[in-house]
């Protein structure tokens, strides 16, 4: 049996994606899957245990090709799937995935309705979900699972890695003079109203250098606005936190922050991926949801709702301020929950999560209801 899933959308959307892998794997033990995910997140799929074979889409640079070399490309790229499978799941709402599902031949054919559109009814879904419904992307795509084999659903978040990868972070570390028991910091996004005040974050990371003697890895990704806003962070540290040598890819990052004591940072892709591998999480949310988009905790999911305060849900802590209004300062468009969310209760959260550490080696909160504590923050 031979399945697809399309998913053309961004890195964090894909890694939640992964737990319906594996269930499909689980209901179909000897089927083959295919995922076809836009080309910047192949490394999100590529060492997945699930998934047999990624298939890119490149959107290309319009610079780069001509209108009718783009009109090529995209032919080429949807007669690849012409009646190649037996099951195909469209977790994406747009036209791609519908035409890659009429062209399929699948004889079961499952997906999200937006609104019903000539393409959609190509697409012939025989199982269709609302793609508007308000529910983390974990349990959202889970949905497929579940109505194929409830008793077989898997829903761990996975993102893999090889040797290389860990023998490459290994050397990195070393050169830092750490191996593990540091504490990983992401503060930046390149969606930058998602970021809280530069000046606080130096805060917290001398705070835990400091009080906690811990190292602090200070991360972020290669664009240009995250590098400036990691410098502009680092300049208010009376003691410098570590940065990697050199960067690494998202299968070795996973492994870097399995390594890590706990994660802090914002709503991102690292801060999936860190949840990911088990490693607890203090995130902030004042620009997103975090009841749709909190930290995954991989025994009990996510729990979380839209409010002021503090919510604590498995292994993770979610410190969220429900205004979401957008504002610029200058030219940086900022989040008026974000900036409403205080040093105090911060460094409250880190210092709880530390001092679990410090008393054991898995301080693994197993508790089935989230633990909520609202107010102004």
């Amino acid at each position: 049996m031979k399945i697809l899933v399309t998913k053309f959308r961004n890195l964090g959307d894909v890694l939640l994606s992964t737990p319906l892998f594996a269930s499909l794997k689980a209901i179909y033990p000897d089927s083959e899957l295919h995922v076809s995910v836009n080309d910047f997140c192949t490394q999100v799929v590529a060492d997945n245990p699930h998934v047999d074979k990624v298939i890119p889409y490149s959107r290309g640079k319009k610079n780069e090709r001509t209108f009718w070399q783009r009109i090529r490309a995209e032919i080429e790229f949807y007669l690849q799937f012409k009646g190649q499978y037996d099951l195909v799941i469209n977790l994406t709402e747009g036209d791609r995935g519908c035409i890659i599902s009429a062209l399929s031949g699948a004889s079961r054919r499952m997906g999200y309705i937006k609104k019903p559109t000539l393409i959609n009814r190509l697409a012939r879904f025989d199982t269709t979900f609302d793609s508007q419904k308000r529910i983390p992307t974990v349990q959202k795509d889970l949905q497929f699972a579940d109505a194929i084999d409830s008793q077989k659903v898997i829903k761990k978040v996975t993102l893999g890695w090889r040797k290389d990868h860990e023998e490459m972070v290994n050397s990195l570390l070393s050169e830092l003079g750490i191996n593990e028991g540091f504490v990983v910091v992401h503060p930046v996004s390149r969606w930058m109203y998602k970021c809280w005040d530069s000046a606080k974050v130096a805060q917290c990371i001398d705070h835990i250098q400091k009080k906690w003697q811990k190292p602090v890895l200070l991360t972020t990704s290669s664009d240009s606005k995250e590098v400036a806003m990691a410098e502009e962070i680092i300049s208010y540290c009376q003691q410098k936190p570590l940065q990697l040598p050199q960067p690494v890819n998202l299968q070795a990052y996973a492994y870097l922050t399995s390594k890590a004591c706990i994660f802090f940072g914002i709503d991102s892709a690292p801060m999936h991926i860190a949840a990911s591998t088990d490693t607890p999480v203090v995130a902030l949310f004042g620009a997103s949801e975090p009841n749709l988009w909190g930290p995954w905790d991989n025994k009990q999911g996510n729990n979380y709702q839209l409010m002021t305060g503090v919510q604590h849900n498995g292994i993770h802590c979610v410190i969220s301020n429900d205004n979401m209004e957008l504002y610029f300062d200058g030219d940086r468009k900022l989040s008026r929950g974000m900036m409403a969310i205080s040093l105090p209760q911060v460094l409250s959260e880190i210092d709880s999560e530390l001092e679990k550490l410090s008393n054991s080696h898995q301080p693994t909160d197993t508790s089935d209801t989230v633990q909520l504590t609202s107010g102004a923050i």
